[in-house]
């Protein structure tokens, strides 16, 4: 499970349970080395999967590509870095805007990228998406997909599927803080 927002969440469920490590920290999959030193994460050290595949991720993305080909007949050129959202990006896919559809396209080449890694790492019979980000649908999907079959192994190509989480977004954290609870209660 990857969740796409602020940042770039993980968990891995084996067997039906969460995985938490020796201190409750497993699954930190957003911090791994995507790009060696590439952007600033959120946590300071260069180049995470975050710094690309998050929401903040996106828009930085979006301002590299404007840059990049001087996009002033972009729909997000008159955004300011602070009020530029991924729902405006996606606002502006849905409109054709070629800026919006290429952070689209370059944000599912590295996901796809990272959950390669991940398929390597652990061999799992699916990854689920959550998040913002992913309501863009197959503006996201559908590079993710492409990236992470073109990064696996020929064992795994066309086996690992990528699906959308069923939580809705303002319920992910309850549900969650419920389930540790419900999973404490049985011991």
């Amino acid at each position: 499970m990857y969740t796409l927002g602020t940042g770039v969440g993980s968990g891995v469920i084996v067997n039906g349970d969460l995985v938490y490590g020796h201190d409750g920290f497993a699954g930190e999959c957003g911090h791994t080395t995507l790009i060696p030193g590439g952007r600033v994460c959120g946590c300071g050290a260069l180049g995470h999967l975050e710094a690309y595949c998050s929401a903040p991720g996106m828009k930085r993305t979006a301002f590299e590509l404007m840059a990049h080909y001087n996009a002033e007949d972009s729909m997000l050129a008159d955004k300011s870095f602070k009020e530029l959202t991924s729902k405006m990006i996606y606002e502006a896919a849905e409109k054709g805007d070629k800026i919006a559809l290429e952070v689209f396209r370059k944000t599912g080449e590295y996901l796809g990228q990272g959950l390669a890694d991940t398929v390597h790492h652990l061999a799992p019979e699916a990854i689920f998406l959550f998040g913002g980000p992913t309501a863009a649908g197959d503006y996201i999907f559908k590079p993710t997909y492409e990236s992470m079959n073109r990064h696996l192994l020929p064992i795994f190509k066309d086996k690992i599927k990528i699906l959308p989480s069923k939580l809705k977004l303002g319920d992910a954290a309850i549900v969650g803080a419920s389930a540790l609870v419900w999973k404490e209660l049985e011991k």
